[in-house]
């Protein structure tokens, strides 16, 4: 998909979410209801080190 903003054009970055099929909860029509959880995936925090008046922070 091509997006547009303020005259430029860029793809979004897609981030694939894996899902966990749970409980069922129901039905509809005959079919079988199922919950579903996004799997939780550890994403690493970028350590951030930042300079304020001479003074560091991280």
């Amino acid at each position: 998909m091509e997006l547009h903003y303020r005259g430029a054009t860029y793809e979004p970055a897609e981030v694939p979410v894996e899902m966990i099929q749970g409980e069922v909860i129901g039905q509809y029509r005959g079919a079988v209801l199922r919950s579903q959880h996004p799997r939780r995936i550890a994403v690493p925090q970028p350590s951030l080190r930042v300079k304020y008046r001479g003074a560091w922070a991280e």
